[in-house]
């Protein structure tokens, strides 16, 4: 059988249960088994990782490689990006090896029964759950677009329930412990200036590599009095923007996109380049830097913070050489955002994570802050009305009904707590916590309240000034009533 030039193989007899797929199977790409991504199917290039071309020479089995050719082109559509359909193709090629090594010669020989071997063969090969649950996806997605188009039938119910990522242990979460920080801030200067500024930034804000690699020489935006960065979304293909939370970040920024100017003027519009191939120390053995109007790689990237790592003898605190990875810093900025106690909506929205469930890969929990919020919850409390006086005492016995306390009382209030019953009538006081006779204060709140002391002297000095009578006569009794608690605080 033959159409057009698509030679028909003796391993394609039987191989459709279904229509013949004509149509694709005039298409000349079948012949050839080196696809170029953009020439061939109008793919989107990532710079920072340049996937050009798809490779199914090692697929062995004819029938296997003609049905993966055909999933290929019915998945790729325009500005797709490459990088997606090169993992396809990868775990693609894994399973035909394994197919090979089963001696399967015909896709009828496929069951349940072989796609439970192939998970225990993927495991025996020492890989983790994430990249399971990738594979498998894969492995089902490719003989389900098998079935929707009409070329066979597998049935694909042992993927069921086996898809879902899970929740990691917090032991898991891969991100940079505290000392090896340190170590990295303090060997920085090792480096070259424009691969400092790199670091600086992604350990600040948390952004992903592609993202950084792939920041725009125009990033900064300014909304009133706050600095944003503006980049494109690495996994969403989408403009976004984040608050920059630490100002010398703004400065640092600026600076580097000085250095782009100096050297390419308008001819390169991004903040970071690469550095000239083959050129990575100068003269004296040193790290340099030999600016090159490309993007960098992600490997070039992480090779830069491992032989800084090699070179300082970066260790944890067991005594192991630490190996850096780009993704390392986003899950860092997500555990210290958690371990700060930032809410994990608010942590969802700057990470620019599409589903809650994704916080659990990013987040480790430090012993050192279970242990902290433990015994705060433990803790015996002193508490103290508006006249100073000790008039309640709580010794927790049970954590759960504590925390279910602490979340209760301090609803209506800016600090300390409101002990008013909850049947009687509405509150009398609203906004005035400082004259209510219900208002309970206990010393993790005196930071709190000697601030507001201070703001109340500024504002009576300034009554004093005005000569506004009134004014000053109401903020001296709310002075004196503060100053009552915080005696009455000091003294217990």
């Amino acid at each position: 059988m033959s159409l057009n030039q698509f030679e028909w193989l003796d391993d394609y007899d039987n191989l459709f249960e279904g229509e013949i797929p004509f149509q694709l199977l005039k298409n000349p790409l079948l012949q050839k088994d080196i696809w170029h991504t953009v020439d061939d199917l109008n793919l989107r290039i990532s710079p920072h990782k340049r996937t050009l071309s798809l490779n199914f020479q090692p697929i062995a089995s004819d029938w296997f490689k003609l049905l993966v050719k055909l999933y290929v082109l019915v998945r790729s559509q325009p500005n797709k990006s490459s990088n997606s359909i090169d993992g396809y193709l990868i775990h693609l090629r894994k399973f035909s090896q394994f197919l090979v090594e089963k001696s399967i010669h015909h896709p009828k020989q496929i069951d349940n029964n072989l796609f439970e071997e192939f998970d225990y063969y993927l495991k025996t090969k020492g890989l983790g759950h994430k990249t399971l649950v990738h594979y498998r996806t894969t492995i089902c997605t490719f003989f389900d677009v098998c079935r929707a188009e009409g070329w066979l039938d597998i049935n694909t119910y042992w993927f069921q329930g086996k898809r879902h990522r899970g929740h990691p242990n917090h032991k898991d979460v891969e991100y940079i412990p505290e000392e090896v920080w340190h170590q990295l801030e303090e060997n920085l200067y090792r480096l070259p200036e424009p691969v400092q500024r790199m670091i600086l930034v992604i350990k600040t804000t948390g952004i992903r590599v592609g993202e950084l690699l792939n920041l725009p020489l125009d990033c900064l935006r300014k909304r009133g009095k706050q600095w944003r960065l503006r980049f494109t979304t690495e996994k969403y293909n989408v403009e976004d923007e984040i608050p920059i939370a630490v100002s010398e970040l703004v400065a640092i920024i600026k600076e580097q996109q000085k250095y782009i100017r100096k050297h390419f003027g308008e001819r390169f519009d991004r903040l970071f380049c690469n550095n000239s191939p083959g050129r990575r120390y100068s003269k004296n053995g040193s790290f340099a830097f030999f600016p090159y109007p490309k993007v960098m790689q992600t490997a070039t990237f992480n090779q830069w913070l491992n032989n800084l790592g090699k070179t300082a003898n970066i260790r944890t605190k067991e005594g192991k050489v630490w190996r850096f990875k780009s993704h390392q810093f986003r899950r860092t900025v997500g555990t210290v955002m958690s371990n700060a106690g930032i809410r994990d909506l608010i942590a969802q929205k700057y990470l620019r994570h599409r589903s809650p469930d994704m916080l659990s890969y990013y987040q480790h929990l430090l012993k050192q802050t279970l242990g902290d919020e433990l015994e705060n919850l433990t803790k015996e409390k002193k508490y103290v009305d508006i006249t100073g006086t000790v008039v309640e005492t709580i010794k927790p016995k049970n954590l759960v009904t504590e925390f279910i306390r602490r979340k209760m009382y301090p609803l209506t209030t800016q600090y300390g707590e409101c002990h008013r019953p909850v049947l009687k009538s509405p509150c009398q006081t609203v906004n005035a916590c400082w004259r209510c006779l219900h208002w309970r204060i206990s010393d993790e709140d005196l930071d709190y309240i000697q601030e507001d002391l201070a703001r109340l002297e500024d504002e009576l000095k300034i009554a004093k000034t005005l000569s506004m009578t009134r004014q000053q006569q109401g903020l001296e009794d709310d002075r004196n009533n503060l100053l009552v608690i915080i005696k009455g605080l000091a003294k217990n």
